[in-house]
């Protein structure tokens, strides 16, 4: 019997004296792994990624992750061989430190490919059992990894060793720094303090290269050179942690999880909507994970602030930035044409061409490559079931990278879901072999009619099913929740080919298909006037809206549906709209309330006819005529010039406070824009 701890003892030493970790795939009998296991002792700091952890060693969970995440171990045990969260295996890898050990264990491959993964729940729709049913990722995970460069010993096969390259010695650098790269960064971010103003730094890397700590080097640096207003922010307080933690490391203060200023606020954290609520003087700005921010809100930030870095993950477990680099840095080469860029390539816990980190890019489709483009000619259609995709690997790789481009929180949850979750099928446009659009479908709903009532009234949720939930619950339309119905998820266009009708032409496809197969259609995204305009004209109408933002977008999240049968829906959901936007939704923008709001119709008396009229004059103050002026724009508002329109929106309807309002002198301007408008019908 090969043994396991020989082979450790063997191997280990020359992949420390390479500054990588150790990955060991081993597999066999639950008593074979067990006798193996039993003899691994813990060393230093050792992780346990699966259901019981042995004694000296810690168990990962998924609710514990934020606190584990940034953390470093020696030891990295992941038993898959009952239940394995993808997930977690992704995020847990970049803890282990060079030389560290990481080791994957299963049954018999064989054995491991026909069980069911009970962790799997997390990504089957209702009433898929994970406990039974056996999806397509493991399937996935080891064809992509039959090249991998790790060692394997499997019960009843001699043991594979690959051969390793010479060891390169790496550069030595300075205290405190990790890497020389990361010493670069730390002088680039502080020259924007120091340097010309509005020259933004923007430094992405790979996760694991230093980034946060970058910051937190470059924040304690400045405070201790004498800059007092030093401002970290981020999608949460959670991603400026590590940033924290290495700053009050170097300034030798002290520090606790989730403390969130050092210095007596010399150093603190300032959510986002603060800072573009109230402009800091004087400031810093370093903003982590940007690309998770949304665009527009960077964009505000670009305009405000004149001392910004913007630091991001091009693409990691955690989701992809590679979006990020395509709408938010073309908006910095025309708004701020000096700012500056840095890559972060080499990792901090271990050296390059790192065994380990090469698996898991490989096993989760991390390591993404654009693609080249030509002029548009003919793209074909394809549809496609995803155990199609098992035997086009490379088709699979560009899909995912597509997605990937689009949404910065399309990460391994999504890849896992994709190839475990029967109820998705995938459409593309291609042409030359490449993929130039993709849409994603989730086909729900087929509930019976006793759940569909208990969805209705509010006792039952049903994972998978966000058009059925909705649309019983919501809407409460319990009868539409036993239909077919297809959601579309995401619809993507490669960036180079946007803005040429290929969107529009994918989604005629799905439709067409879909329709024909008797689909009720929906969708669901973050409302922004584009998207909203493209979804109307292809056929949808809005029914329900969130009254908050989604994380992602920052945007509510709006539910379409496709076809004239939802017109009473609609029109349900435009009357409703209008009741809300002085409160629950006061923040939406005011282009998508006139568009969607259906006012009361009140008739103008002549009193209120003759008040207007010297309003318009001046001869009025607004106080006393814009009970009267909300009478007359609920019933001619579809034909008031767009800037007036947009303004009286936001003050008659939405109730802003004329600070609120974007337009400068807004009061004082509004019996000007009046004059142009005929209030008598």
């Amino acid at each position: 019997m090969t043994d396991l701890l020989q082979i450790i003892r063997q191997q280990q030493s020359a992949y420390q004296e390479r500054g990588w970790r150790l990955p060991i795939w081993l597999a066999g009998s639950e008593a074979y792994t067990q006798q193996q296991l039993s003899a691994l002792k813990p060393e230093g700091k050792s992780y346990w990624l699966g259901h019981e952890a042995p004694a000296g060693f810690t168990l990962l969970s998924a609710k514990q992750k934020q606190q584990w995440l940034g953390t470093e171990c020696d030891v990295l045990v992941v038993d898959a061989r009952h239940s394995v969260d993808w997930d977690l295996v992704a995020a847990s890898s970049g803890c282990l430190k060079a030389g560290g050990l990481w080791l994957f264990v299963t049954e018999t491959p064989d054995m491991w490919l026909q069980q069911p993964n009970p962790a799997a729940k997390r990504v089957l729709p209702y009433p898929l059992d994970a406990a039974v049913y056996k999806g397509l990722f493991k399937d996935f995970w080891l064809a992509q990894l039959q090249q991998a460069r790790w060692v394997q010993i499997i019960e009843g096969s001699p043991a594979v060793i690959p051969l390793l390259p010479d060891a390169v010695t790496p550069t030595p650098v300075e205290h405190p720094y990790r890497t020389a790269e990361q010493q670069i960064a730390v002088v680039a971010i502080c020259k924007v303090v120091t340097g010309h103003r509005r020259r933004p730094l923007v430094l992405t890397a790979h996760r694991g290269r230093g980034k946060s700590s970058a910051l937190g080097l470059a924040a304690a640096l400045l405070a201790q050179q004498g800059k007092t207003d030093i401002l970290l922010t981020g999608p949460s307080p959670v991603a400026v942690q590590r940033a924290f933690f290495i700053a009050a490391n170097l300034l030798n203060v002290p520090y606790q999880q989730g403390q969130n200023q050092l210095l007596k606020g010399v150093i603190r954290f300032v959510p986002v909507d603060v800072l573009l609520a109230e402009k800091q003087q004087n400031t810093v700005v370093l903003v982590d994970e940007a690309a998770a921010i949304p665009t527009p809100q960077l964009q505000q930030l670009t305009d405000l602030y004149s001392r910004l870095v913007f630091a991001s993950t091009e693409h990691g477990y955690e989701g992809t930035g590679r979006g990020f680099q395509l709408r938010f840095q073309s908006y910095l080469q025309q708004h701020c044409p000096g700012f500056q860029k840095l890559h972060l390539h080499q990792p901090i816990r271990y050296q390059m061409n790192d065994p380990l980190e090469q698996l898991i890019f490989k096993g989760f489709l991390l390591e993404q490559t654009d693609s080249v483009v030509r002029a548009i000619q003919q793209p074909k259609t394809v549809s496609y079931q995803i155990k199609e995709l098992l035997l086009q690997p490379q088709k699979l790789q560009q899909i995912f990278s597509l997605l990937s481009l689009a949404h910065y929180q399309t990460d391994v949850m999504d890849l896992w879901a994709l190839l475990d979750n029967p109820a998705l099928k995938l459409y593309t446009l291609e042409q030359d072999q490449q993929v130039i659009a993709c849409a994603l479908i989730s086909f729900e709903g087929e509930l019976d009619a006793e759940l569909a009532s208990a969805v209705a009234h509010g006792k039952r949720r049903v994972q998978g099913h966000l058009l059925a939930q909705s649309l019983a619950f919501h809407c409460l339309q319990p009868q539409l929740a036993e239909q077919n119905l297809a959601r579309i998820q995401r619809i993507v266009v490669h960036p180079s080919m946007q803005t040429q009708g290929l969107g529009s032409q994918l989604l005629g496809f799905v439709l067409q298909d879909l329709l024909s197969q008797k689909y009720l259609m929906g969708t669901s995204f973050g409302a922004t006037l584009a998207l909203v305009k493209f979804w109307q004209k292809s056929g949808f109408s809005p029914i329900k809206l969130s009254h908050q933002n989604e994380q992602a977008s920052n945007e509510a999240s709006v539910l379409m549906l496709y076809g004239e049968q939802f017109k009473p829906l609609q029109q349900q959901f435009s009357r409703q709209l209008y009741w809300q936007l002085a409160d629950k939704q006061c923040s939406l923008d005011p282009a998508l309330a006139l568009l969607w709001a259906e006012p009361p119709s009140i008739e103008i008396t002549p009193q209120q006819s003759t008040e207007l009229e010297l309003f318009q004059a001046g001869l009025r103050p607004y106080e006393l005529i814009e009970t009267h002026l909300l009478c007359w724009f609920n019933l001619f508002y579809a034909n008031v010039e767009p800037q007036t329109a947009l303004l009286l929106v936001q003050r008659l309807w939405q109730k802003h406070d004329w600070q609120q309002i974007s337009l400068a002198s807004a009061k004082q301007k509004l019996p000007e824009l009046c004059r142009l408008l005929k209030f008598l019908d």
